[in-house]
């Protein structure tokens, strides 16, 4: 950035003359973030009054004074690169997965738990071997297997209420058979 930018750009975010800003950036060897600290030191800038951590999700700067949430200001002023569509696509895959991974699909029978696995192994399941896991999950609910979800978000139960209502359906279906095969 040109000399004329970086004072101009200083004198704007400290609220001081160009004299002065000018002049912290000389001394600071014409580093705008040493001339800030610089003017904050001989008391031209006031300093931040507590220390501030953040994490990327939200971030907030002090402007003359004002805290600023960057969030609610599109960025204006931080210093972290624009997500472009790619990384954000690769963010929310990531945090699916995360979630997938701390629900668990559990294969139980009366109190016994046969197989307990995280649902991403039973979303890839699905994907590589569909012709194969639904007929045996439907076979499986002829012998009175039950099949739930485990985990702490909210999606679980109603989840698990579909599991249940399937499985008591099957139950008819089955009682239906049993009594057309014992009249026949």
């Amino acid at each position: 950035m040109e000399d004329y930018k970086l004072v101009e750009k200083l004198k704007n975010e400290a609220n001081i003359s160009y004299e002065e800003a000018k002049s912290a950036l000389e001394k600071s060897n014409w580093d705008i973030l040493d001339a800030f600290v610089y003017l904050e030191d001989i008391g031209k800038v006031q300093k931040p009054s507590v220390n501030i951590f953040y994490t990327n999700e939200y971030k907030e700067n002090h402007k003359n004074g004002v805290i600023t949430n960057n969030k609610d200001y599109g960025n204006n002023y931080s210093n972290t690169k624009e997500d472009n569509t790619f990384e954000g696509i690769f963010v929310k895959v990531c945090k699916i997965i995360d979630i997938c991974n701390n629900i668990f699909f559990e294969i139980k029978k009366g109190n016994k738990v046969f197989l307990r696995i995280p649902v991403t192994v039973i979303i890839l399941l699905l994907i590589f071997s569909f012709g194969t896991v639904i007929p045996l999950y439907i076979v499986g609910l002829f012998f009175d297997l039950e099949f739930s979800l485990s985990g702490k978000r909210r999606e679980v139960k109603k989840i698990n209420h579909v599991f249940k209502l399937i499985s008591e359906n099957v139950k008819k279906v089955k009682g239906k058979l049993k009594r057309g095969f014992k009249n026949g």
